[in-house]
């Protein structure tokens, strides 16, 4: 079993190589202003959804189609046990449309990944207030809830791995109902939220109890050209029928982002005390990327480096359960300690909106039982593997 120290040395080491790496003349003249433009053929497609616009219009300014679609073919392997597959991962699609100018309504459905049927669930439905000349906004409806630690605050559009950590899948929320409102005032940004604890396929029968949100941002760069603090912290009351958020009272999350010409690096620390017998976990998430090379096959497109380290830690035995992608469908079981190596590439075609990626991650973790109930001594175990993943990823 590979030690987690020697681990997190090679990680930094990789980290410090990069740094010390004098920026490529390709991505100096990205930073000197690019001139080379994206192919014209992808502004052409990405103007397709763009049903229609009217500034003169009082009453509809905008209507356009929102649609997301990420697919990848994975393996997985651990002990005597290997799978791989293609998984439609996400397939969302709806409208987006802009009504009396401060005024933004959209939604998007989910659609099953084998189309049998065809429509899942709603993935978004919500209506938007923004006041003219304000950064203020107020949202209601049914929300992707992407406001809670690091890489769970950063849209699956815009995620510079193939999946976020195990400890944001296991802690933080995947949609939910309610209000949430944000603000920036000069270089300090809030927001805050209240959701209902309970969810179903459209909207909630508010019999789940609710969830409490506070979050803060700071401009803050360091020793980066820019960056932002942020601490976030949410508040389940435990309500029994709750369904909508996952089984901790109070999720704490401190973070920041930087970045420094071709280098970004982010960090992240999140603690969560469970409710009941859950029990309280901790972790620790470094997220660094660099940007390779713009220009490679055609202008104005990128190849990235993108690398993670994550460790995990349950103040109880068996308090960790392996990743549902791409862990457990080769392992099984829930230890106390994990460990997770990261790396992969990211090739930008059209920005964010046109990528290819991928990535393999190592994993380990300790003290491994079959139940959650106490193992008898001797019989724990110590379980690694690794997964990996590629595809591409578009959204209009």
């Amino acid at each position: 079993m590979t030690n987690p120290v020697s681990i997190l040395s090679s990680f930094l080491l990789a980290i410090f190589l990069l740094a010390a790496m004098p920026p490529a003349d390709s991505v100096a003249s990205q930073q000197n202003d690019q001139t080379e433009q994206s192919p014209q053929i992808f502004a052409t497609i990405w103007e397709v959804p763009d049903l229609y616009k009217s500034k003169e219009n009082a009453i509809v300014q905008e209507v356009t189609l929102v649609g997301r679609y990420h697919g990848q073919y994975w393996w997985a392997e651990s002990e005597d046990h290997r799978d791989n597959a293609w998984e439609n991962r996400r397939m969302y699609i709806g409208f987006n449309a802009k009504i009396f100018t401060n005024f933004t309504i959209e939604i998007q459905a989910n659609l099953n990944d084998n189309f049998d049927p065809v429509y899942k669930a709603l993935y978004d439905a919500f209506i938007k207030w923004r006041p003219s000349d304000s950064n203020f906004a107020i949202s209601t409806g049914r929300l992707d809830y992407v406001y809670t630690g690091m890489e769970r605050s950063t849209s699956s559009k815009r995620i510079k791995t193939m999946e976020r950590a195990l400890l944001v899948g296991q802690v933080m929320p995947g949609e939910v109902i309610g209000v949430y409102i944000n603000d920036t005032i000069g270089d300090f940004s809030y927001q805050t939220g209240l959701f209902s604890g309970s969810i179903k396929d459209e909207f909630t029968d508010f019999k789940g109890g609710f969830a409490a949100l506070l979050g803060m941002q700071y401009e803050l760069p360091l020793f980066y050209d820019k960056g932002s603090l942020h601490l976030d912290y949410l508040y389940n009351n435990g309500n029994e029928n709750n369904n909508a958020f996952k089984s901790y009272e109070n999720i704490i999350s401190l973070w920041h982002e930087g970045q420094k010409g071709a280098i970004a690096f982010g960090i992240d620390l999140t603690a969560a005390t469970g409710v009941g017998t859950e029990s309280d976990v901790f972790g620790l998430t470094l997220l660094p990327t660099f940007d390779i090379a713009h220009n490679v096959l055609m202008g104005n497109d990128q190849l990235q480096l993108a690398m993670r380290y994550h460790y995990a830690s349950s103040a109880d035995s068996y308090g960790l359960s392996f990743s549902k992608r791409y862990e457990q469908p080769v392992t099984s079981g829930n230890g106390d300690s994990y460990n997770a190596l990261y790396f992969g590439l990211n090739y930008f075609l059209y920005q964010q909106k046109l990528k290819i990626m991928a990535g393999v991650e190592y994993f380990e973790m300790n003290n491994v039982s079959d139940s959650e109930d106490e193992a008898p001594t001797g019989l724990e175990k110590n379980v690694d593997g690794w997964n990996a993943a590629t595809g591409f990823r578009l959204y209009f």
